[in-house]
């Protein structure tokens, strides 16, 4: 199933059954609780590595 078609049925409900379908959802993600993903973490970067950096990869030579 798609959420688009979920999206359209849960538009056609009444206002109250859209209401009581928003809070089941709701507690079923509570239950589940999502675990946001880790973020990379980047090293330490100094000056030089990042002139280095820009010189081998950008800096044309002619």
């Amino acid at each position: 199933m798609v959420a688009s078609d979920i999206y359209t049925i849960a538009k056609a409900l009444s206002k109250e059954e859209f209401i009581k379908l928003s809070d089941m959802l709701r507690s079923e993600i509570k239950k589940s609780e999502i675990k946001p993903k880790k973020k990379y973490e980047l090293p330490d970067f100094t000056k030089e590595d990042g002139l280095r950096y820009l010189l081998e990869n950008h800096i044309r030579k002619n």
